[in-house]
């Protein structure tokens, strides 16, 4: 048990060393989100995949010409990798898609969703049409549909009624173990914003989920 252990913090810790680079060790902090990731029994897989997707994300930011100095900064697209991981069906296969094909997709979704968004969600609609000009455009930029996706998060945390965060929150306790009030406030959100996207078919904006 303490070899595999050993073995999931070292493997994250030497993903993260190749991008960053020097220094060759992880703060006191680091380790702890190590620790609540394994606490979580978040699969390696999937941290390094959250680890990815944080410096993809980082590196499209305008003016950030330097790198990820922390994988506390990986923290939320880890756990947004860990919600699809446990969504994904036993033997599905991945396979490598394209920019424009993503985009094509992401702007298909994006256009029906807006042909009958749900009255209940109506707030969302001008975040959504600004996504459809966006990917309209023949080099369009991914950074603001970043920017664009965590507005609709917002939102829907935001306008989401007190019963559905009663009942997220009565799930979360039961599903996860981490006992820290931080770390619950961040999974309790990730979790009601999947909920709600579930519930009206909310389709995502950002290219990484397509």
């Amino acid at each position: 048990m303490k070899e595999a252990k050993s073995k999931y913090f070292q493997s994250i810790a030497l993903h993260f060393f190749k991008h960053r680079g020097a220094p060759f060790f992880l703060s006191s902090k680091e380790l702890d989100y190590i620790a609540r990731w394994e606490e979580m029994e978040i699969p390696l897989h999937v941290v390094l995949e959250g680890i990815e997707r944080s410096i993809e994300i980082y590196k499209r930011k305008p003016g950030r010409k330097a790198k990820i100095r922390s994988l506390v900064f990986c923290d939320l697209q880890v756990l947004k990798a860990f919600e699809q991981d446990r969504e994904r069906k036993v033997g599905h296969k991945k396979r490598i898609v394209e920019r424009h094909e993503k985009r094509d997709r992401a702007k298909a979704e994006i256009e029906r969703f807006l042909e009958k968004i749900p009255h209940q969600i109506n707030y969302l609609q001008e975040a959504y049409s600004l996504a459809q000009e966006v990917l309209s455009q023949s080099h369009f930029d991914e950074e603001k549909l970043e920017r664009i996706e965590g507005k609709i998060e917002e939102l829907l945390w935001k306008n989401s009624l007190d019963e559905e965060k009663e009942r997220v929150k009565r799930r979360i306790a039961k599903d996860y173990k981490s006992k820290e009030e931080e770390e619950f406030e961040r999974i309790f959100k990730i979790k009601l914003v999947k909920v709600l996207r579930d519930k009206y078919k909310i389709p995502y904006i950002s290219l990484f989920y397509y």
